[in-house]
C-alpha cells in the first residue's frame, strides 16, 4: 500500500479545492420561446466576475428582425431580494420590482408571464426610450453585486425575459413588436479556467516534495 504523506495530502487538497472553484462562471444561452408579434433572436451571456454579475444582451446577428431592446425581465434563486441589488448600467432607465409592468410599453402581460416565478418576474429594467426616437439599442448590458453566490445558486431554472419595439426586417427596424422568454441553464456554461497561481504553487510543491525524497533516499543511502 503506498504510504499518503502529510505533505502528498495537504497538495492533493490543495488541487482539489482549486477544481471545485472551477465551476461554470459564465453561461450563453438564445434559446428563446417568442410570445410577441415579430421574430427576434437574441443572445444573452452572464458572466461570473469576482463579486459581480455582468449580464450581456445582443440582438443576434442571424436575426431576421431588428429593433430597439426596451425591457428586461428576470428571476432570482437562493434567496437574494430583489429590491436590495444596486444595478447598474449605461441604458438603464428604471428598475421595478416583483412587477409586470414598467409603464411605456415595458411589459411582459398576457402569453408568457406564468413562467416567472409567482406570475412576476423579480426585476423588469427599461432600457432606454420608448421607440426608436433616439435610435434603436440593439446591445446592452448590466451588473450587480452577486453577494458570494456562485451563477448556478442565482441563476439555475430561472426565466429571463426580453421586450423590444419598433421591430421590423430593415436596419432602422419598423412597427412590430416582440416578447421572447428563455430558461437560463448555467450548467451548459464554459468552466472558469483554474488560476495559474495555483498550477504554480501545485508544481512548486511537487518540486519541494521530490526534492525531500531524495534527500532522504541519499542519506539512507
Amino acid at each position: 500500500m503506498k504510504k499518503i504523506t502529510p505533505g502528498s495530502a495537504m497538495l492533493a487538497g490543495l488541487l482539489m479545492a482549486s477544481a471545485g472553484s472551477a465551476s461554470a462562471g459564465t453561461v450563453t444561452f438564445n434559446d428563446f420561446v417568442q410570445y410577441g408579434s415579430d421574430a427576434v433572436n437574441y443572445v444573452v451571456t452572464i458572466d461570473h466576475l469576482t463579486d459581480t454579475f455582468t449580464v450581456n444582451v445582443k440582438i443576434a446577428d442571424n436575426s431576421p428582425n431588428t429593433g430597439d431592446i426596451l425591457g428586461i425581465a428576470f428571476d432570482l434563486n437562493n434567496g437574494f431580494i430583489a429590491n436590495n441589488l444596486a444595478i447598474k448600467g449605461d441604458d438603464i432607465e428604471k428598475v421595478g420590482f416583483n412587477t409586470l409592468n414598467n409603464g411605456g410599453g415595458n411589459n411582459f402581460q398576457g402569453s408568457g408571464d406564468n413562467l416567472f416565478s409567482n406570475g412576476t418576474p423579480d426585476v423588469l429594467l427599461t432600457i432606454g426610450d420608448p421607440g426608436s426616437r433616439s435610435g434603436l439599442i440593439t446591445q446592452t448590458s448590466f451588473t450587480f453585486a452577486s453577494s458570494g453566490k456562485i451563477l448556478e445558486e442565482v441563476f439555475l431554472g430561472t426565466a429571463f425575459g426580453i421586450r423590444a419595439q419598433s421591430v421590423g426586417p430593415g436596419p432602422n427596424g419598423g412597427s412590430g413588436s416582440s416578447k421572447d422568454i428563455a430558461f437560463i441553464t448555467p450548467d451548459e456554461g464554459s468552466p472558469v479556467p483554474i488560476p495559474a497561481a495555483v498550477w504554480f504553487m501545485g508544481t512548486g510543491l511537487l518540486g519541494l516534495f521530490g526534492f525531500a525524497r531524495a534527500r532522504k533516499t541519499s542519506v539512507a543511502a
